[in-house]
């Protein structure tokens, strides 16, 4: 066999956007609904029941009642600050996040891998009490479920970080077009 004396190129493989149209989606419905849960559910944690308008009241109880969240019935002081940061940090940044993955904003990299990074880890002492033995679920059934209502809460601002962490660009050299109609 001939071999070429001209050097081998190797190309690097980069993505050009590593924000894909179905993560956007799924980011902008995440951060959409977390709106309303932290401002009429996890906000009773701090607030005194006398201002808590009674079908936020019925709504919390119905959460509880139905998944068996211990976290929530009786939150204990370690929970308490984690809501108090998502009311003071992550609620602004549920508006913000929306505003700049709707119009695909590149500038949110930074601020979307701290909030996902933050979330994230707030997420595992949390899911190691639902998962503890010592946590008292009426069965295991109720246990995985309340797992799997908190899961996505893990998942999704990993997975931003991550999106977001891998590429100055993570929408693409100029941001690019808003694609994704919602209004």
């Amino acid at each position: 066999p001939v071999r070429s004396s001209k050097p081998r190129v190797v190309r690097e493989c980069r993505a050009v956007m590593p924000v894909s149209e179905t993560f956007r989606t799924v980011v902008l419905v995440f951060l959409g609904t977390h709106i309303p849960a932290t401002l009429m559910m996890d906000s009773q944690a701090l607030l005194p029941p006398a201002i808590v308008p009674g079908f936020m009241k019925s709504l919390l109880d119905f959460h509880v009642r139905t998944n068996s969240d211990p976290l929530m019935a009786d939150p204990p002081a370690w929970f308490k600050s984690f809501i108090l940061f998502e009311l003071m940090f992550q609620l602004p940044f549920f508006f913000i996040g929306f505003k700049a993955f709707y119009e695909r904003r590149n500038w949110i990299r930074m601020p979307g891998v701290v909030y996902g990074a933050h979330t994230a880890t707030t997420l595992i002492p949390i899911l190691a009490v639902i998962l503890h033995p010592a946590t008292a679920f009426p069965d295991e059934a109720a246990r995985w479920r309340l797992f799997f209502i908190y899961l996505p809460y893990l998942l999704v601002p990993a997975s931003m970080a991550y999106a977001l962490g891998v590429d100055d660009k993570p929408f693409g050299a100029k941001g690019g077009p808003n694609k994704l109609k919602i209004f």
